[in-house]
């Protein structure tokens, strides 16, 4: 017996909010941490920071994109039922 798509999307995990305005705030934060100390090592790893930051804010919009891939590829073979 198929289970209907309301079923499935019922049963299926919650979906994160979106994350750029956590990330925004992070980097805001690491900003001001950077202005507020001095230091050839502390501008490395602000640099690093970033970096990350913006890797993850990438990685979360890929995530995001497979979703809405795969949920329209499902629901053009599996029909909305």
């Amino acid at each position: 017996m198929k289970k209907s798509l309301q079923k499935i999307k019922d049963e299926s995990p919650e979906i994160p909010d979106n994350t750029c305005p956590y990330i925004d705030f992070l980097k805001d934060v690491i900003a001001e941490m950077k202005d507020e100390s001095s230091g050839e090592f502390i501008d490395k790893k602000y640099e690093i920071c970033e970096t990350l930051i913006e890797y993850i804010r990438d990685s979360n919009d890929s995530l995001r994109t497979s979703s809405h891939y795969w949920y329209n590829k499902f629901v053009s073979s599996y029909g909305k039922k």
